[in-house]
């Protein structure tokens, strides 16, 4: 059944997903059920319907708020150690020598040294950068900004 539905459905999604792509304003919202031929009944619950506005309603607050614009770095060196000024400064050149073109930015929050790469919109986005930076940098993880 599984199956069954991810070959009916996978279709439909690439072809919103194209005309996502197409629409000149990117912040368009589609219903899926409105795409669907005319031989296809849907029975879907109202909540369903309810709880999908409600939620498109919460993102556009918070849009409107400014607390949309979160983005997530990933973090490459933190430390307080006596040496720590000298180690943030290696580790940033060497990221910058490995990853030319990618955001490198020191801080110091007393007392700690930190080193944070990258501005990725979301999550998944830093976590598929995160498996390459590891290998360079074992003790790297994940901050939201």
């Amino acid at each position: 059944m599984k199956r069954i539905l991810l070959i009916v459905i996978t279709p439909l999604l690439l072809s919103l997903g194209l005309r996502a792509q197409e629409a000149k304003d990117s912040t368009a919202v589609y219903d899926v059920f409105d795409q669907l031929s005319q031989s296809i009944t849907v029975n879907q619950s109202p909540e369903i319907h309810s709880a999908m506005s409600a939620h498109v309603d919460k993102n556009a607050r918070k849009a409107a708020s400014g607390q949309a614009d979160q983005t997530f770095r990933i973090r490459i060196f933190f430390d307080s150690g006596q040496n720590a000024r000298a180690a943030s400064e290696a580790a940033a050149a060497r990221f910058r020598s490995l990853h030319p073109g990618v955001a490198v930015t020191r801080s110091f929050s007393n007392p700690f040294f930190k080193v944070t790469v990258g501005n990725y919109s979301t999550k998944a986005d830093a976590a598929n950068a995160l498996k390459s930076i590891q290998q360079e940098f074992p003790t790297a993880f994940i901050v939201r900004n």
